[in-house]
Protein backbone atom coordinates (compact mmCIF):
# COMPACT_ATOMS: atom_id res chain seq x y z
CA UNK A 1 0.00 0.00 0.00
CA UNK A 2 1.34 3.40 -0.91
CA UNK A 3 2.39 5.69 1.90
CA UNK A 4 0.03 8.67 2.30
CA UNK A 5 1.73 11.94 1.51
CA UNK A 6 0.94 15.38 2.92
CA UNK A 7 1.19 18.24 0.43
CA UNK A 8 0.86 21.02 3.00
CA UNK A 9 4.11 20.36 4.87
CA UNK A 10 7.24 22.43 4.06
CA UNK A 11 9.56 21.22 1.31
CA UNK A 12 12.79 19.47 2.10
CA UNK A 13 16.01 21.30 1.32
CA UNK A 14 18.23 18.63 -0.20
CA UNK A 15 21.95 19.05 -0.84
CA UNK A 16 23.67 16.18 -2.60
CA UNK A 17 27.21 15.51 -3.70
CA UNK A 18 28.73 12.58 -5.54
CA UNK A 19 32.00 11.47 -4.08
CA UNK A 20 33.75 11.74 -7.43
CA UNK A 21 33.10 15.47 -7.62
CA UNK A 22 34.91 18.42 -6.07
CA UNK A 23 33.91 19.75 -2.63
CA UNK A 24 32.15 22.72 -4.17
CA UNK A 25 29.99 20.64 -6.53
CA UNK A 26 26.87 20.28 -4.45
CA UNK A 27 23.48 19.95 -6.11
CA UNK A 28 20.75 21.87 -4.24
CA UNK A 29 17.00 21.52 -4.59
CA UNK A 30 13.78 21.92 -2.61
CA UNK A 31 11.41 18.99 -3.06
CA UNK A 32 8.52 17.39 -1.29
CA UNK A 33 8.79 14.21 0.73
CA UNK A 34 6.81 12.40 -1.99
CA UNK A 35 9.22 13.41 -4.75
CA UNK A 36 12.25 12.56 -2.64
CA UNK A 37 10.79 9.13 -2.00
CA UNK A 38 10.54 8.57 -5.76
CA UNK A 39 14.23 9.40 -6.34
CA UNK A 40 16.67 6.60 -6.95
CA UNK A 41 19.48 6.53 -4.40
CA UNK A 42 22.81 7.75 -5.76
CA UNK A 43 25.67 5.40 -5.06
CA UNK A 44 28.73 6.77 -3.29
CA UNK A 45 27.12 10.06 -2.35
CA UNK A 46 26.55 12.37 0.60
CA UNK A 47 23.04 13.76 1.00
CA UNK A 48 22.26 16.54 3.49
CA UNK A 49 18.57 17.26 4.15
CA UNK A 50 17.22 20.16 6.18
CA UNK A 51 13.73 19.52 7.57
CA UNK A 52 11.35 20.83 10.23
CA UNK A 53 10.91 18.20 12.90
CA UNK A 54 8.03 19.89 14.74
CA UNK A 55 5.84 20.10 11.64
CA UNK A 56 6.69 16.56 10.60
CA UNK A 57 5.94 15.31 14.11
CA UNK A 58 2.46 16.84 13.91
CA UNK A 59 1.71 15.38 10.47
CA UNK A 60 1.11 11.62 10.59
CA UNK A 61 1.57 11.25 6.81
CA UNK A 62 4.98 12.95 6.71
CA UNK A 63 6.09 11.18 9.84
CA UNK A 64 5.17 7.81 8.32
CA UNK A 65 7.10 8.71 5.17
CA UNK A 66 10.23 9.59 7.16
CA UNK A 67 9.97 6.34 9.08
CA UNK A 68 9.68 4.37 5.82
CA UNK A 69 12.42 6.22 3.91
CA UNK A 70 15.02 6.68 6.64
CA UNK A 71 13.81 4.03 9.13
CA UNK A 72 13.65 6.53 11.96
CA UNK A 73 12.64 4.68 15.15
CA UNK A 74 9.34 5.58 16.74
CA UNK A 75 10.99 6.61 20.00
CA UNK A 76 12.79 9.45 18.22
CA UNK A 77 9.45 11.28 17.84
CA UNK A 78 8.60 11.03 21.55
CA UNK A 79 8.20 14.12 23.71
CA UNK A 80 10.96 13.04 26.09
CA UNK A 81 13.41 12.97 23.19
CA UNK A 82 12.14 16.36 22.04
CA UNK A 83 12.65 17.85 25.52
CA UNK A 84 16.03 16.25 26.11
CA UNK A 85 19.09 18.48 26.37
CA UNK A 86 21.42 15.89 24.83
CA UNK A 87 21.62 12.26 23.75
CA UNK A 88 23.17 9.80 21.31
CA UNK A 89 21.46 6.72 19.87
CA UNK A 90 22.45 4.07 17.35
CA UNK A 91 20.96 0.97 15.74
CA UNK A 92 21.40 -1.25 12.70
CA UNK A 93 18.40 -1.68 10.41
CA UNK A 94 17.49 -4.79 8.41
CA UNK A 95 15.68 -5.49 5.17
CA UNK A 96 12.81 -7.90 4.52
CA UNK A 97 15.25 -10.85 4.48
CA UNK A 98 16.68 -9.89 7.87
CA UNK A 99 19.99 -8.67 6.46
CA UNK A 100 21.59 -5.47 7.74
CA UNK A 101 20.89 -2.73 5.22
CA UNK A 102 21.81 0.40 7.17
CA UNK A 103 23.47 1.95 10.20
CA UNK A 104 21.45 4.73 11.85
CA UNK A 105 22.54 7.18 14.49
CA UNK A 106 20.80 10.16 16.08
CA UNK A 107 22.21 12.75 18.42
CA UNK A 108 21.32 16.07 19.95
CA UNK A 109 23.38 18.97 21.31
CA UNK A 110 22.19 22.18 22.95
CA UNK A 111 24.38 25.27 23.34
CA UNK A 112 23.40 28.49 25.11
CA UNK A 113 24.93 31.82 24.05
CA UNK A 114 24.63 34.95 26.19
CA UNK A 115 24.52 38.36 24.56
CA UNK A 116 25.94 41.64 25.86
CA UNK A 117 24.81 45.21 25.47
CA UNK A 118 21.09 44.52 25.10
CA UNK A 119 18.37 46.52 26.93
CA UNK A 120 17.01 44.92 30.09
CA UNK A 121 13.63 44.28 28.48
CA UNK A 122 15.24 42.22 25.68
CA UNK A 123 16.17 38.55 25.87
CA UNK A 124 19.94 38.42 26.39
CA UNK A 125 20.54 34.85 25.26
CA UNK A 126 19.80 32.39 22.47
CA UNK A 127 19.92 28.62 22.11
CA UNK A 128 21.69 26.68 19.37
CA UNK A 129 20.45 23.18 18.66
CA UNK A 130 21.94 20.31 16.71
CA UNK A 131 19.22 17.72 16.16
CA UNK A 132 20.78 15.26 13.73
CA UNK A 133 19.79 11.90 12.30
CA UNK A 134 22.23 9.98 10.06
CA UNK A 135 21.78 6.89 7.91
CA UNK A 136 24.61 4.95 6.27
CA UNK A 137 23.82 2.46 3.50
CA UNK A 138 26.77 0.04 3.17
CA UNK A 139 25.54 -1.45 -0.11
CA UNK A 140 25.59 1.87 -1.98
CA UNK A 141 28.05 3.70 0.30
CA UNK A 142 25.49 6.43 0.66
CA UNK A 143 25.54 8.80 3.64
CA UNK A 144 22.27 10.58 4.48
CA UNK A 145 22.29 13.38 7.06
CA UNK A 146 19.02 14.82 8.34
CA UNK A 147 19.42 18.19 10.08
CA UNK A 148 16.24 19.21 11.86
CA UNK A 149 15.32 22.83 12.60
CA UNK A 150 18.75 24.45 12.26
CA UNK A 151 19.11 28.09 13.30
CA UNK A 152 19.61 30.56 10.42
CA UNK A 153 23.26 31.04 11.44
CA UNK A 154 23.83 27.29 11.06
CA UNK A 155 21.60 26.82 8.04
CA UNK A 156 23.53 29.26 5.90
CA UNK A 157 26.67 27.17 6.47
CA UNK A 158 25.05 24.04 5.03
CA UNK A 159 26.57 22.34 3.17
CA UNK A 160 29.61 24.36 2.06
CA UNK A 161 30.65 25.51 5.56
CA UNK A 162 30.21 22.55 7.86
CA UNK A 163 31.10 19.98 5.19
CA UNK A 164 33.96 21.92 3.61
CA UNK A 165 36.52 19.63 5.26
CA UNK A 166 34.90 16.50 3.84
CA UNK A 167 37.56 13.90 3.08
CA UNK A 168 36.51 11.31 0.49
CA UNK A 169 38.59 8.59 2.10
CA UNK A 170 36.58 8.89 5.32
CA UNK A 171 33.07 8.36 3.94
CA UNK A 172 33.25 4.58 4.27
CA UNK A 173 33.09 5.18 8.03
CA UNK A 174 29.73 6.81 8.92
CA UNK A 175 31.23 8.44 12.02
CA UNK A 176 33.09 11.04 9.96
CA UNK A 177 29.81 12.99 10.17
CA UNK A 178 30.00 13.02 13.95
CA UNK A 179 33.51 14.46 13.98
CA UNK A 180 32.33 17.44 11.89
CA UNK A 181 29.40 18.22 14.17
CA UNK A 182 31.53 17.62 17.27
CA UNK A 183 33.89 20.27 15.95
CA UNK A 184 30.96 22.67 15.48
CA UNK A 185 29.83 21.97 19.04
CA UNK A 186 33.33 22.65 20.38
CA UNK A 187 33.45 26.00 18.61
CA UNK A 188 30.00 27.06 19.80
CA UNK A 189 30.63 25.89 23.36
CA UNK A 190 33.93 27.75 23.38
CA UNK A 191 32.07 30.96 22.48
CA UNK A 192 29.44 30.22 25.14
CA UNK A 193 32.01 29.64 27.88
CA UNK A 194 34.01 32.76 27.07
CA UNK A 195 30.84 34.85 26.89
CA UNK A 196 30.12 33.86 30.51
CA UNK A 197 33.75 34.57 31.39
CA UNK A 198 33.45 38.10 29.95
CA UNK A 199 30.33 38.75 32.05
CA UNK A 200 32.05 37.51 35.19
CA UNK A 201 35.14 39.57 34.45
CA UNK A 202 33.01 42.71 34.06
CA UNK A 203 31.55 42.04 37.51
CA UNK A 204 35.02 41.61 38.98
CA UNK A 205 36.21 44.90 37.51
CA UNK A 206 33.09 46.87 38.49
CA UNK A 207 32.45 45.76 42.05
CA UNK A 208 30.14 47.79 44.24
CA UNK A 209 31.89 50.24 46.61
CA UNK A 210 31.97 49.40 50.34
CA UNK A 211 31.11 53.03 51.21
CA UNK A 212 27.68 52.85 49.53
CA UNK A 213 27.07 49.34 48.14
CA UNK A 214 24.34 48.93 45.56
CA UNK A 215 24.87 45.56 43.83
CA UNK A 216 22.72 44.56 40.88
CA UNK A 217 21.43 41.27 42.32
CA UNK A 218 19.04 40.47 39.43
CA UNK A 219 21.96 40.73 37.00
CA UNK A 220 24.07 38.48 39.23
CA UNK A 221 21.40 35.81 39.36
CA UNK A 222 20.60 36.01 35.64
CA UNK A 223 24.28 35.48 34.87
CA UNK A 224 24.39 32.59 37.34
CA UNK A 225 21.42 31.01 35.56
CA UNK A 226 23.23 31.29 32.21
CA UNK A 227 26.41 29.84 33.73
CA UNK A 228 24.47 26.86 35.12
CA UNK A 229 22.92 26.17 31.71
CA UNK A 230 26.29 26.41 29.94
CA UNK A 231 27.88 24.04 32.45
CA UNK A 232 24.98 21.61 32.08
CA UNK A 233 25.12 21.52 28.26
CA UNK A 234 28.89 21.05 28.25
CA UNK A 235 28.64 18.14 30.67
CA UNK A 236 26.05 16.54 28.38
CA UNK A 237 28.22 17.23 25.32
CA UNK A 238 31.18 15.48 26.99
CA UNK A 239 29.04 12.42 27.74
CA UNK A 240 27.51 12.42 24.26
CA UNK A 241 30.88 12.52 22.47
CA UNK A 242 32.19 9.87 24.83
CA UNK A 243 29.30 7.60 23.86
CA UNK A 244 29.98 8.37 20.19
CA UNK A 245 33.54 7.15 20.69
CA UNK A 246 32.30 3.97 22.33
CA UNK A 247 29.88 3.20 19.49
CA UNK A 248 32.55 3.97 16.92
CA UNK A 249 34.78 1.37 18.54
CA UNK A 250 31.93 -1.15 18.41
CA UNK A 251 31.33 -0.32 14.74
CA UNK A 252 35.01 -0.81 13.92
CA UNK A 253 35.09 -4.12 15.79
CA UNK A 254 31.95 -5.48 14.14
CA UNK A 255 32.92 -4.21 10.66
CA UNK A 256 36.69 -4.42 10.23
CA UNK A 257 38.09 -2.04 7.57
CA UNK A 258 38.51 -3.79 4.21
CA UNK A 259 41.91 -2.30 3.43
CA UNK A 260 44.76 -0.26 4.85
CA UNK A 261 43.36 3.05 3.62
CA UNK A 262 40.05 2.44 5.38
CA UNK A 263 41.91 1.38 8.51
CA UNK A 264 43.91 4.62 8.46
CA UNK A 265 40.73 6.65 7.89
CA UNK A 266 39.06 5.08 10.92
CA UNK A 267 42.13 5.78 13.01
CA UNK A 268 42.02 9.44 12.00
CA UNK A 269 38.32 9.66 12.84
CA UNK A 270 38.90 8.07 16.24
CA UNK A 271 41.77 10.42 17.06
CA UNK A 272 39.80 13.44 15.93
CA UNK A 273 36.91 12.43 18.18
CA UNK A 274 39.38 11.96 21.04
CA UNK A 275 40.62 15.50 20.50
CA UNK A 276 37.12 16.98 20.43
CA UNK A 277 36.26 15.05 23.57
CA UNK A 278 39.34 16.42 25.31
CA UNK A 279 38.52 19.97 24.18
CA UNK A 280 35.03 19.69 25.63
CA UNK A 281 36.49 18.46 28.93
CA UNK A 282 38.78 21.48 28.92
CA UNK A 283 35.81 23.79 28.34
CA UNK A 284 33.96 21.97 31.09
CA UNK A 285 36.72 22.91 33.54
CA UNK A 286 36.62 26.52 32.34
CA UNK A 287 32.81 26.59 32.77
CA UNK A 288 33.14 25.24 36.32
CA UNK A 289 35.73 27.92 37.05
CA UNK A 290 33.41 30.62 35.69
CA UNK A 291 30.62 29.41 37.93
CA UNK A 292 32.87 29.40 41.01
CA UNK A 293 34.12 32.91 40.24
CA UNK A 294 30.56 34.11 39.79
CA UNK A 295 29.46 32.58 43.09
CA UNK A 296 32.45 34.26 44.72
CA UNK A 297 31.33 37.66 43.36
CA UNK A 298 27.75 37.11 44.56
CA UNK A 299 29.02 36.15 48.01
CA UNK A 300 31.30 39.19 48.09
CA UNK A 301 28.37 41.47 47.20
CA UNK A 302 26.25 39.96 49.98
CA UNK A 303 29.08 40.34 52.50
CA UNK A 304 29.76 43.93 51.42
CA UNK A 305 26.11 44.86 51.96
CA UNK A 306 26.06 43.01 55.29
CA UNK A 307 29.16 44.87 56.50
CA UNK A 308 27.63 48.18 55.40
CA UNK A 309 24.41 47.39 57.26
CA UNK A 310 26.46 46.42 60.31
CA UNK A 311 28.26 49.76 60.26
CA UNK A 312 24.93 51.57 59.96
CA UNK A 313 23.61 49.58 62.93
CA UNK A 314 26.67 50.58 65.00
CA UNK A 315 26.14 54.22 64.11
CA UNK A 316 22.47 53.98 65.03
CA UNK A 317 23.45 52.39 68.33
CA UNK A 318 25.90 55.19 69.06
CA UNK A 319 23.25 57.79 68.27
CA UNK A 320 20.81 55.98 70.57
CA UNK A 321 23.46 55.95 73.29
CA UNK A 322 23.90 59.74 72.96
CA UNK A 323 20.13 60.19 73.12
CA UNK A 324 20.01 57.95 76.18
CA UNK A 325 22.66 60.07 77.91
CA UNK A 326 20.67 63.22 77.14
CA UNK A 327 17.51 61.63 78.50
CA UNK A 328 19.33 60.65 81.69
CA UNK A 329 20.43 64.25 82.16
CA UNK A 330 16.89 65.51 81.61
CA UNK A 331 15.52 62.92 84.06
CA UNK A 332 18.12 63.87 86.67
CA UNK A 333 17.28 67.56 86.39
CA UNK A 334 13.56 66.75 86.55
CA UNK A 335 13.99 64.70 89.73
CA UNK A 336 16.23 67.37 91.25
CA UNK A 337 13.74 70.18 90.87
CA UNK A 338 10.56 68.08 91.31
CA UNK A 339 10.32 68.37 95.16
CA UNK A 340 10.74 72.13 95.09
CA UNK A 341 8.24 72.39 92.25
CA UNK A 342 5.73 70.28 94.18
CA UNK A 343 6.13 72.37 97.35
CA UNK A 344 5.79 75.64 95.42
CA UNK A 345 2.66 74.31 93.73
CA UNK A 346 1.14 73.40 97.11
CA UNK A 347 1.81 76.80 98.64
CA UNK A 348 0.57 78.62 95.56
CA UNK A 349 -2.93 77.18 95.96
CA UNK A 350 -5.80 79.29 97.27
CA UNK A 351 -5.91 77.22 100.47
CA UNK A 352 -2.91 79.17 101.74
CA UNK A 353 -2.99 82.92 102.54
CA UNK A 354 -0.03 84.95 103.73
CA UNK A 355 -0.77 87.81 106.13
CA UNK A 356 1.94 90.33 105.54
CA UNK A 357 0.89 92.53 108.47
CA UNK A 358 1.24 89.75 111.01
CA UNK A 359 3.85 87.85 108.98
CA UNK A 360 1.81 84.62 109.24
CA UNK A 361 0.41 81.91 106.91
CA UNK A 362 -3.24 81.06 107.18
CA UNK A 363 -4.51 77.67 105.99
CA UNK A 364 -8.10 77.24 104.87
CA UNK A 365 -10.23 74.83 106.83
CA UNK A 366 -11.24 73.27 103.49
CA UNK A 367 -7.68 72.11 102.75
CA UNK A 368 -8.78 68.54 103.40
CA UNK A 369 -10.70 68.65 100.09
CA UNK A 370 -7.36 68.65 98.23
CA UNK A 371 -6.34 65.37 99.82
CA UNK A 372 -9.77 63.83 99.34
CA UNK A 373 -9.56 64.47 95.60
CA UNK A 374 -5.82 64.07 94.97
CA UNK A 375 -5.23 60.77 96.80
CA UNK A 376 -7.99 58.69 95.06
CA UNK A 377 -7.09 60.07 91.64
CA UNK A 378 -3.42 59.23 92.25
CA UNK A 379 -4.30 55.66 93.35
CA UNK A 380 -6.64 55.11 90.41
CA UNK A 381 -4.13 56.46 87.88
CA UNK A 382 -1.28 54.37 89.29
CA UNK A 383 -3.39 51.23 89.43
CA UNK A 384 -4.65 51.65 85.88
CA UNK A 385 -1.13 52.25 84.58
CA UNK A 386 0.22 49.15 86.38
CA UNK A 387 -2.66 47.02 85.07
CA UNK A 388 -2.13 48.23 81.49
CA UNK A 389 1.62 47.48 81.60
CA UNK A 390 1.02 43.94 82.91
CA UNK A 391 -1.59 43.22 80.22
CA UNK A 392 0.76 44.46 77.49
CA UNK A 393 3.57 42.23 78.74
CA UNK A 394 1.34 39.13 78.78
CA UNK A 395 0.10 39.83 75.25
CA UNK A 396 3.68 40.20 73.96
CA UNK A 397 4.68 36.89 75.55
CA UNK A 398 1.78 35.15 73.81
CA UNK A 399 2.39 36.68 70.40
CA UNK A 400 5.19 36.10 67.90
CA UNK A 401 5.68 38.62 65.15
CA UNK A 402 7.83 37.64 62.17
CA UNK A 403 8.81 39.33 58.97
CA UNK A 404 9.69 36.94 56.16
CA UNK A 405 10.02 38.02 52.53
CA UNK A 406 8.30 41.32 53.23
CA UNK A 407 5.13 39.64 54.65
CA UNK A 408 4.31 40.04 58.37
CA UNK A 409 2.46 37.27 60.07
CA UNK A 410 1.43 36.61 63.69
CA UNK A 411 0.92 33.44 65.63
CA UNK A 412 -1.12 33.51 68.83
CA UNK A 413 -0.87 30.95 71.57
Amino acid sequence: MATPICVSCPLLEVHERKLSQDASDWSNESISVENYQKKNPVASSVTVICAQADKIRECSACRKSFEDIFKIPDLWWSNWCKRSNGYFGVEDTTDAQGQVDGHNTWFRFLIKHTLKGLPKDKKDYLWYKFNIFTRFLPATKQNIILIFDPRPEIKKRIPSGIFSSLDLCHVSDPYWIHTLFAEEVVELQDNAVWAIRDLVRDMEKNRTTPAAPNPDYPRFHDTARHAIHVTETIELAVKTVEYMKTQHMHFSTERPPPDEAAKLARSRIRKRMDFHHHMLESLQSRAASNKERLLNEIQLAFNTVAQYDSRISVEVGRAAQVDSSAMKTIAFLTLTFFPATFVSAIFSMAFFNYDADNDRFRVSKQFWLYWVVAIPITVITGGYGSFGINCFRRSCLGRRCCSQGGIIWRRWR
